[in-house]
């Protein structure tokens, strides 16, 4: 059993959750619910095998051993179903990073790229930086919080010459984890249109009970082929901070151009990186099971309290990601005060506005942390609205 209730001072690690909080939010006296990383101690196999590898006294030049490798396949066939070969894979530092190397290599200044909004917002500032034009698909928020595509939206951006459709899978912040019945929808379209797909897969280690991870590249051959995905195991595992994530395409034509543009820019994974992936993907099953439960139940509280002591917010359990998406609409606030008394009751969320202009009105918070703090941020919550 791993103790996910246990507390331990995160400050002076240079982490951004807790040590830049004067900086972002004026006061460091904050609960953060922002920042998507937990306050979990990480698997005990990764701590122990990059305390030993430190040990050695030389960090000299490193490769992706066959450890590296099939720790990554094995994870994806027995979690999640998929084949995965080697030569399909791409070691990468980031997620995001893998995003602009993507844009980079399969499409062109200009080209049109769709996001189905809201979303996670550093897919903005990386259109943005390559150049690119963002194309938004707003999904339909049904009642009970749940959200849906939009396919004839989506199908009237696509005819207009969309390039690649980005794909959050679990989705950040609604949480959605889309089924294989809506992702087929969405392959007829992409088929229909020719759009290539870029899969951002980060979350999908994080479904609740329930529900089922879909990879959109496991739905059809005609997906698999125009599809590159995105994993790593930094929000499953708590280290983001080591920049490990792993891009893989099953068509090879795709493959070869985004490994062209990864190579020609000398972009590596550091030692410690992967070395970190391979023991997470190799030791964390008990792990990931034990914390996407404990998560659950984290969520389950959030919704009830509010349920019953704030009912003007609405949100719901989310079926994937330790994120949940809270709507304050019902208060009538601009943002700027709802962001205001919501830091003014002691707390630090994520500013809804910042995932596209769906999220005027909300608040991201996220319950990737002790029970014990979330009951201190509800109470304070409470007051603030009540």
């Amino acid at each position: 059993m791993y103790d996910f209730d246990k507390k331990f001072d995160r400050h002076n690690t240079d982490v951004i959750k807790w040590d830049r909080m004067e900086k972002d939010f004026g006061r460091a006296d904050l609960i953060p619910l922002g920042i998507a990383d937990m306050d979990f101690e990480t698997l005990p196999e990764i701590v122990k095998a990059l305390t030993e590898r430190a040990a050695h006294p030389t960090y000299g030049y490193t490769f992706q051993s066959d450890n590296y490798y099939d720790s990554f396949i094995g994870w994806n066939k027995r979690r999640n179903g998929i084949d995965i070969r080697r030569e399909e894979m791409i070691a990468i530092p980031g997620v995001v990073c893998a995003n602009a190397f993507i844009l980079y290599a399969l499409t062109e200044p200009g080209d049109k790229i769709l996001l189905t909004t809201p979303v996670y917002d550093p897919f903005f500032k990386v259109i943005e930086q390559q150049k690119r034009t963002m194309v938004t698909s707003s999904l339909i928020k049904k009642e009970g919080g749940r959200y849906e595509f939009d396919y004839e939206d989506m199908e009237k951006k696509m005819a207009d010459g969309v390039k690649l459709f980005v794909l959050c899978n679990p989705h950040n912040p609604v949480g959605r984890v889309w089924e294989k019945e809506e992702l087929l929808k969405v392959n007829e379209l992409c088929k229909k249109y020719n759009v290539l797909v870029f899969s951002d897969d980060i979350h999908s280690d994080i479904v609740m009970k329930g529900h089922k991870y879909c990879p959109y590249v496991s739905i059809s051959e005609d997906a698999a082929m125009r599809t590159v995905t995105a994993m790593a195991p930094s929000k499953t595992f708590n280290v983001a901070g080591i920049k490990t994530s792993v891009l893989f395409a099953k068509n090879p034509e795709i493959f070869n151009k985004v490994n062209e543009a990864v190579v020609n820019f000398h972009l590596g994974v550091n030692l410690f990186g992967l070395k970190a992936l391979e023991v997470a993907y190799t030791h964390g099953d008990k792990y990931v099971d034990e914390l996407c439960e404990y998560i659950g139940k984290n969520a389950e509280y959030v919704a009830d309290y509010i349920e019953k002591n704030i009912p003007k917010i609405k949100t719901y359990v989310p079926e994937g990601t330790y994120l949940m998406w809270l709507d304050c609409s019902a208060y009538g606030l601009s943002q700027e005060d709802l962001m205001k008394k919501v830091i003014d009751a002691g707390i630090a969320p994520n500013d809804g506005s910042h995932y596209g202009k769906e999220g005027v009105g909300f608040i991201r918070i996220n319950v990737g942390t002790q029970r014990s703090m979330l009951e201190e941020a509800m109470e304070k919550l409470k007051k603030a609205f009540n």
